[in-house]
């Protein structure tokens, strides 16, 4: 029963949010796709950063630590970004997700590579 969705207790919340996305969010999402692009951009220049090829291919960019270059692990990195306010998701001891949406504009992608430099030189 629960693979097919049956524990789904508040189906009718998720529904009204994917609702929003498609009737008002749908025609700005090349503006997270850029974004994203220019942060994958910019945060492969950083040394001990590495993007998967071809990266982002949506709003989402996944990236990994060389760890050749950085001796912090991915949880330490992420509370060090977390201090600067900038919110990363942890996949694995050495790689990360990013994700742009409505909330991201230019200057925080440029905080967050910024921050990604710092925190990496620590």
């Amino acid at each position: 029963r629960k693979q097919l969705g049956g524990g789904m207790r508040q189906a009718g919340i998720l529904a009204a949010a994917g609702i929003v996305a498609l009737e008002s969010m749908v025609d700005r999402l090349m503006e997270d796709h850029a974004r994203a692009s220019r942060l994958a951009q910019s945060l492969e220049k950083i040394p001990g950063i590495t993007l998967d090829p071809g990266a982002p291919y949506t709003n989402m960019l996944y990236l990994s630590l060389d760890e050749d270059f950085v001796s912090l692990t991915g949880t330490q990195v992420a509370e060090i970004l977390d201090e600067m306010d900038i919110k990363v998701g942890v996949v694995s001891e050495r790689r990360f997700r990013l994700v742009t949406h409505y909330w991201i504009d230019d200057a925080d992608v440029k905080r967050t590579v910024e921050a990604f430099s710092k925190a990496l030189l620590m």
